[in-house]
C-alpha cells in the first residue's frame, strides 16, 4: 500500500476518533433523556444474517421502503440523479432500458455486451443478474436497498470489483392486507401499484404485487399524427410469491416476476460538430438547452423489453446457531433497442442518409445455485457456501437510416420502411453468442474472543472458477468464423480487524482482493479478446452513534489499486466498432465516503452523504491512433453529496402530515472515458409533503404531493463524442411534480 493511501485513511480515522472521544462523554450525560428522540436501528443482511448496520465493519449505506419512498426511488433508474452518491449510474447510449452502474470509479461504459461482466453486482433477493439491460423495470416492493461499497466475493455469488447493490422485497405476511397507489403526473405521468397479502392457508402464505409507471413524451415529435415522442415511459409488471412453513424451523419462498417495458428512446441534442458549414442543413442548429420540439419529424419507434424469472429459497433452521439456505433462480431476458439520433450521428451532405436507427437485440437467460451454511457457535460467527451459474446470451445489431437529406438540404425524404446503411444482404451488421459458466465457494469467519471484549477479526477466501466462449456468427451479414475462449481460476482472499471501542462507537480496517473476468469485446471485427482485472484494496471505518442517539457518524477512507484495466477505443472510421484493451500501468484509485444523520429534536431528522472519490487518468496507447491518451473514470465526480431534512408533524385528530426536502449535486463528471471535458454542475431540489393515517373504514389513506428537480436544473447526463462528425448529448429529465392516493387495509 502506498504512504499517500497509509495517510488519507490515518487521516479519516484521527478525524473521526477525535469527534467520537470528544462528544462520548456529553452522550452519557444525556443518557437519562427521551430514548423515542434518536436514530433508529437498521438491519441489514450484507453478512448473510440479520444484524445492526453500526456493527457491521463494511462501507454501506441501506435504505428503508419508507427512505425510499420519500426520495421518490421506485426503479435502479431513479438513482440516475445522484441520490444515493456511492453509486454512479448512467444510460447506455441509445439503450432506454439498460445501464452503466459503478462505485469508486469503477464504471462500465459498455456493459451491454453479453460476452462482458459488470463492475457492481445487482441483486434481487440474493439472486444476481447477469446482464444490465433490464435494471431500468421498476421494483416491486421494496422492504430495503443495501448499497456495499467495494470488492465483494466472500458472502455474494459472483465477484464484483466496484460493489454490490442488494434488493430485498417484502415476504407474504400470512395476513389479508391491502396497499393500493395511485398517481397522476406532468408529462401526462400517471402510475399505479397494488400489493394484495392473501391469508395463510394449508401453512402458504400468498402475497401479489403489481406495478405500472406511463408518461407521455419529454420532446415532442413533430413527424405528427401517431408519431412518438421522445422520452415516452410504459413500464408494467407483476409478481407473485408464496411462502410454506411446514415446520417452526423450516421456509421454502417460491416468487415468479414478470416485467414489459415499451419506452421511446431520449432525444438526441447536438451540442458540437466537426462537420464543414456548407454541409449542415438548414433545421440543425446547436442546442444549448432544452426544446420542446425536436429539429425535423422522423418515426420513432418502442423499445420492447421482457424480463421474467422464478426464485426458490430455502432456509432450514438446523439449531438455534446453524442455518442451511438454498437459493435456486432461472432468468429469462428479450432487450430490443430501436433508438434513432435525429441526424447526430450522421455525415451531414445533399443526398446523405439521415437518420441513423440502431436496432440492437438481447436476448439471455441464467441459471444460479448458491448454497449457504450460517453459524454462531461460541466466539465464532462464519458463513460458508457454493455458488453456481450458467449463462447462455445473443446479441445482434443492425444499422438503418429513415432516410435521405433533399439536395437543398432543407428537408428528409422519408423511406417507406428503415433502410439498412449497408445495403441489402448484408444483415445483421454484427451477431454474436456467448456460454458462461462459473463456479465458486466461498467462506466467512468472525472471532470475538471474550478474553479481548471487543475486538473481532474476520478471515474470508473465495476460490472462483470461470469460463467464457463464444463467437460472432455475422459482421456485415457474413460468418467471419471467429470465437474466443476465457479460463479462469484464482482465490480471492479478504481479513477485516475491528474493535468496539463502547456499545455506540466502533471501528475496523479491511484489505481484501477481487477480480472482473475477461472475455472479448462482440464489436471488434476481430472478436479481440481481452483479460480480467484485478483490484485490492484497504479500508478503514468508523461507525459511532453519539449525543445519545441523535448523532450519526459513518465514515470510510479506501485506497484501491486496479490491474489490467479494461479499456475501449473507439474506431475514428467505423463508429460501431470498438476494441479493448487491457491497460499495462496499475491504476490507483482512493476515496472517502461519510454518512452522516442528526436527529436534533423529536420529529426532525438531516441527513448528508458524501462522497470524495480521486481516480486519476490512466495512459493508455490507442490501438487506432497510436498515441497515448489518458483514460477517465466516466460518471465520477470528485466530490457528489446528497442532503435530506425530514419532518414528522405532531399528529392530529384527522392524520399524520410528513415532509421531505432533498437536495442532490449532478453533473460535474467526465462522461466519456478518453475526453477530459467536465459536464455541468447542477443541485437538483426534489420535495414531498405527505398526509397520512387518515383513518378509512378499516384502514388507512395516505395523500401526498411530490417534486422532483423544482429548480428545473439542467446537465449532461451523458455525451456522446463521434469523431469528425458531432457530439450528441442527453440531458437529465427536467421539472416534474405529481400527486399520489394510497390505501392500505
Amino acid at each position: 500500500m502506498s504512504i499517500g493511501g497509509i495517510q488519507l485513511i490515518r487521516a479519516a480515522l484521527a478525524a473521526s476518533a477525535a469527534t467520537c472521544l470528544a462528544a462520548a462523554p456529553a452522550a452519557a450525560q444525556e443518557g437519562a433523556s427521551d430514548e423515542s428522540v434518536g436514530v433508529a436501528d437498521i438491519v441489514v443482511t450484507a453478512q448473510k444474517r440479520e444484524e445492526n448496520l453500526q456493527d457491521t465493519p463494511i462501507s454501506m449505506v441501506a435504505l428503508g421502503s419508507e427512505a425510499l419512498e420519500q426520495k421518490g426511488i421506485g426503479s435502479l433508474s431513479d438513482l440516475f440523479t445522484g441520490a444515493v452518491p456511492s453509486i454512479r449510474i448512467a444510460p447506455f447510449v441509445g439503450r432506454v432500458s439498460a445501464v452503466s452502474i459503478g462505485m469508486r470509479g469503477l464504471v462500465p461504459v459498455d456493459a451491454t455486451q453479453v460476452t462482458r461482466d459488470p463492475t457492481v453486482g445487482v441483486y434481487i433477493d440474493s439472486v444476481y443478474l447477469g446482464r444490465v439491460s433490464g435494471l431500468g423495470m421498476e421494483l416491486a416492493d421494496i422492504e430495503r436497498v443495501e448499497v456495499l461499497r467495494g470488492p465483494q466475493g466472500t458472502l455474494f455469488g459472483r465477484n464484483t470489483i466496484g460493489g454490490a447493490i442488494s434488493v430485498v422485497s417484502k415476504r407474504p405476511t400470512g395476513e389479508l392486507g391491502f396497499d393500493l397507489k395511485a398517481g397522476i403526473g406532468n408529462y401526462r405521468g400517471r402510475s399505479f401499484a397494488t400489493h394484495i397479502n392473501l391469508p395463510r392457508a394449508a401453512g402458504i402464505s400468498v402475497k401479489v404485487d403489481g406495478v405500472y409507471e406511463g408518461r407521455g413524451g419529454l420532446v415532442q415529435n413533430p413527424l405528427g399524427g401517431d408519431a412518438r415522442d421522445y422520452g415516452e415511459i410504459e413500464k408494467y409488471g407483476f409478481k407473485i410469491s408464496a411462502l410454506l412453513e411446514p415446520a417452526d424451523n423450516v421456509s421454502i419462498l417460491y416468487s415468479y416476476d414478470l416485467s414489459r417495458d415499451k419506452s421511446t428512446g431520449l432525444y438526441h441534442y447536438i451540442t458540437a460538430s466537426e462537420q464543414p458549414p456548407a454541409a449542415t442543413p438548414s433545421f440543425i442548429e446547436l442546442d444549448t438547452g432544452r426544446v420542446k420540439v425536436g429539429r425535423i419529424g422522423l418515426p420513432l419507434f418502442r423499445n420492447p423489453q421482457e424480463a421474467k424469472g422464478h426464485s426458490l429459497t430455502a432456509e432450514w433452521d438446523i439449531s438455534d446457531a446453524l442455518t442451511l439456505r438454498s437459493i435456486s433462480a432461472w432468468r429469462n431476458l428479450d432487450s430490443t433497442q430501436m433508438d434513432g439520433d435525429e441526424g447526430s450521428n450522421t455525415t451531414w451532405g445533399p443526398g446523405r442518409r439521415f437518420g441513423r436507427l440502431s436496432y440492437a437485440n438481447v436476448k439471455q437467460d441464467q441459471f444460479s445455485q448458491e448454497v449457504q451454511l450460517v453459524g454462531d457457535v461460541g466466539e465464532l460467527k462464519f458463513v460458508l457456501g457454493g455458488y453456481y451459474f450458467k449463462e447462455n446470451g445473443r446479441d445482434e445489431a443492425i444499422v438503418y437510416s429513415l432516410g435521405t437529406l433533399n439536395p437543398t438540404l432543407t428537408g428528409v425524404d422519408l423511406f417507406p420502411e428503415p433502410s439498412p446503411d449497408g445495403g441489402a444482404g448484408n444483415l445483421p451488421d454484427r451477431a454474436a453468442e456467448v456460454r458462461v459458466r462459473s463456479k465458486a465457494l466461498f467462506g466467512q469467519a468472525t472471532w470475538s474472543p471474550e478474553a479481548l471484549r471487543g475486538l473481532h477479526i474476520t478471515a474470508g477466501a473465495r476460490y472462483t472458477d470461470d469460463h467464457k466462449d463464444g463467437r460472432l456468427l455475422f459482421i456485415r451479414g457474413v460468418d467471419p468464423d471467429l470465437s474466443f475462449v476465457f479460463n479462469s481460476s484464482r482465490v480471492d482472499p479478504m481479513a477485516t480487524i475491528a474493535y468496539d471501542f463502547s456499545e455506540d462507537i466502533n471501528a475496523y480496517v479491511k484489505w481484501s482482493r477481487a477480480y472482473r473476468a475477461g472475455g472479448a469485446n462482440t464489436r471488434s471485427v476481430i472478436l479481440r479478446t481481452f483479460g480480467e482485472e484485478e483490484l485490492t484494496a484497504w479500508e478503514a471505518g468508523m461507525k459511532a452513534d453519539l449525543f445519545d442517539r441523535r448523532l450519526r457518524v459513518n465514515v470510510a477512507a479506501y485506497m484501491s489499486r486496479l490491474s489490467n484495466q479494461q479499456v475501449d477505443f473507439l474506431n475514428p472510421a467505423f463508429i460501431s466498432n470498438t476494441e479493448t484493451v487491457n491497460a499495462p500501468e496499475k491504476r490507483k484509485i482512493k476515496g472517502i465516503e461519510a454518512d452522516i444523520t442528526l436527529v436534533p429534536v423529536r420529529g426532525l431528522s438531516l441527513s448528508a452523504n458524501y462522497v470524495y472519490t480521486d481516480a486519476p487518468p490512466t495512459p493508455v496507447r490507442n490501438i487506432f491512433t497510436d498515441e497515448i491518451e489518458e483514460v477517465f473514470s466516466a460518471f465520477t465526480p470528485k466530490h457528489s453529496a446528497s442532503f435530506s431534512a425530514d419532518y414528522l408533524f405532531p399528529a392530529v385528530s384527522f392524520g399524520q402530515l410528513r415532509a421531505h426536502v432533498g437536495l442532490d449535486t449532478a453533473g460535474n463528471y467526465i462522461p466519456n472515458g478518453t475526453v477530459e471535458t467536465k459536464t455541468e454542475t447542477a443541485l437538483l431540489l426534489n420535495a414531498r409533503v405527505s398526509l397520512g393515517e387518515i383513518a378509512l373504514g378499516g384502514g388507512e389513506m395516505e395523500v401526498a404531493v411530490w417534486g422532483k428537480n423544482l429548480t428545473n436544473a439542467t446537465y449532461n447526463l451523458l455525451d456522446f463524442r463521434i469523431p469528425r462528425r458531432t457530439t450528441a448529448t442527453l440531458y437529465n429529465e427536467p421539472r416534474t411534480y405529481g400527486l399520489e392516493a394510497r390505501v392500505t387495509f
